[in-house]
């Protein structure tokens, strides 16, 4: 097996754990206060595949899919985990009112 492909498994792994976690953690607190931490664990998710992603260097996955536009798919993901978390965390203001 390729080192690169063994890399990005794991990476896929844990991805899928963070989002496992979530729905889990969610599940168990409900209401409005679960529907709030699935926005930020939304946000967190990926925030989780940026970091991964980008920590990764040479073996990154947006990079072996284009070299070209890598730098705009990293903001945009940036962008979504940002955005989410920000809905999740005005969820959670309007529940403190």
């Amino acid at each position: 097996m390729d080192f690169e492909l063994l890399i990005q498994v794991f990476v896929a792994v844990i991805v899928v754990g963070v989002i496992y976690s979530l729905w889990r953690t969610t599940r168990t607190y409900g209401g409005l206060v679960g529907a709030a931490l699935k926005w930020i664990g939304l946000g967190v998710v990926f925030f989780s595949i940026e970091g991964l992603d980008r920590a990764l260097g040479n073996l990154s996955v947006v990079s072996h899919l284009t070299v070209t536009y890598a730098d705009p798919i990293h903001d945009a993901i940036l962008i979504f985990g940002l955005m989410f978390s920000g809905i999740g965390f005005s969820k959670l203001t309007k529940i403190a009112k």
